[in-house]
């Protein structure tokens, strides 16, 4: 049973990661073609946000709580558990308050033909991505390296 768990949880980690390396290298092409292209392509990122990231951070602590509790060397109190789950949470709250109104945003405003707009949102956005995908291989790093043990 925990190797199923941790494949699972390791497959989540990985299609959240690879979503957010997917957005990093393709939304900055995608604003420069504008109007509708542009509009279409954040929309699919809110989009994505909803059907692959937040799917895949909720599997992701789900599977780690079940770990822990069925492993018994490892407790919520060891660092490397603490921050993972710290990640999960600044993931969700990026994904709510940041990535999910700001690709609807910088939609809104490329179909209203405000590409500096639009423009401004989409940097905000890679930004919070970067910060969000640094967290996250910070997150992988403390697993792998067992931070605390």
């Amino acid at each position: 049973m925990r190797e199923l768990l941790l494949f699972i949880h390791i497959a989540a980690i990985g299609a959240w990661l690879g979503s957010a390396a997917l957005q990093l290298v393709v939304s900055p092409t995608m604003q420069k073609a504008g109007g509708a292209t542009a509009a279409s392509w954040m929309r699919q990122t809110a989009r994505i946000g909803r059907i692959v990231v937040s799917p895949a951070a909720v599997v992701t602590l789900v599977t780690g709580f079940i770990l822990v509790l069925r492993e018994e060397v490892f407790d919520f109190e060891q660092v490397f558990v603490v921050i993972g789950f710290l990640v999960v949470i600044a993931g969700a709250v990026l994904g709510m308050r940041v990535s999910g109104p700001g690709g609807r945003k910088a939609a809104d405003l490329h179909e209203q033909g405000d590409a500096k707009g639009a423009a401004a949102v989409a940097s905000r956005l890679r930004m919070w991505g970067l910060i969000e995908t640094a967290l996250l291989l910070f997150a992988i790093y403390a697993m792998v390296a067992k931070l605390g043990i």
